[in-house]
This record gives structure tokens, C-alpha cells and sequence, in this order.
């Protein structure tokens, strides 16, 4: 099984675990940090799919630094199928 492919696995097994746990126990919010990084652009719309879905029953934050997701996220859910909030980047000034 590929490294990407195992990744997917597991977030699938994690995604059902919160669904079931906001539906029979409480409402917890969602945090993913780059857990779209080895999953190719099909698999990255789907996953954006499935989180949207299960945004109408909790909250669901995806931090990311890689920018074309923003591009897959708009081709699976559309314009306002979600929110963006961009972190200020380090100025120029502050790296020297």
C-alpha cells in the first residue's frame, strides 16, 4: 500500500469515527493540518467533498501551505463552498 494511499485510509477511518462520535456523543470540531499533502488532485477534490459534508453536522478547519488546494477546493465545492483565512507571511524584513 502506497504512503498516499494509507494516508487516505486513515483519515477515511478518522472522518467516520468524528461522524459517528458528533452523532451519538457530541459536537467536537474538526482540525486537519496537511493531510491533503499525498493525495493526488482527484482524491484532494473528494476529500474536499466529504469535509464539506461533514461540515453541516461540525465545524471543519484544514490548515494547509500548499497554495493550488485553494484551486482544488474551488473545482469541488465552488465559489463560497468554503471559506479561506491566509496567515500573514513572514515579511521580508522579518527573515533577515
Amino acid at each position: 500500500m502506497s504512503d498516499g494511499t494509507r494516508d487516505q485510509l486513515f483519515l477515511a477511518l478518522r472522518l467516520a469515527f468524528i461522524e459517528n462520535y458528533c452523532e451519538h456523543t457530541a459536537v467536537c470540531p474538526v482540525i486537519l493540518d496537511d493531510v491533503l499533502m499525498a493525495f493526488d488532485d482527484e482524491r484532494t477534490c473528494a476529500t474536499f467533498q466529504a469535509l464539506k459534508e461533514l461540515s453541516r453536522k461540525t465545524r471543519v478547519l484544514v490548515f494547509t501551505h500548499h497554495e493550488h488546494h485553494v484551486a482544488l477546493a474551488t473545482a469541488a465545492l465552488g465559489e463560497g463552498g468554503y471559506r479561506i483565512h491566509e496567515l500573514a507571511k513572514k515579511s521580508a524584513a522579518m527573515s533577515a
